[in-house]
């Protein structure tokens, strides 16, 4: 089984990386996804469920397991950076502070 390890990255990345495998994969065909942040986990799960994918979660010490199967012919048409919003306020387009 392909295993795409995003550990250690921060919000988009995991969400490409997660839609790129997607992309790849055949319908039917199952790969792993890790993460150890929340927000990343949180952010997969439902960019997976608006595309209507079948995936399984284990958590273990703040490390997340996502088995996804491709249970969709048609590759995702969400885009993955519309699921990551910044906490930060100036890296949000057009607020910035003086």
């Amino acid at each position: 089984m392909k295993v795409v390890d995003t550990k250690g990255q921060q919000c988009p990345a995991p969400l490409i990386a997660t839609r790129k495998a997607l992309k790849e994969s055949k319908y039917g065909e199952s790969f792993k996804v890790l993460t150890a942040s929340k927000n990343a986990f949180e952010n997969i799960s439902r960019f997976l469920k608006d595309n209507g994918m079948h995936f399984e979660i284990e958590e273990k010490e703040g490390e997340w397991s996502i088995i996804i199967t491709k249970s969709t012919a048609s590759d995702p048409d969400k885009k993955a950076e519309d699921y990551c919003s910044p906490d930060i306020k100036h890296f949000k387009k057009g607020e910035h502070e003086s």
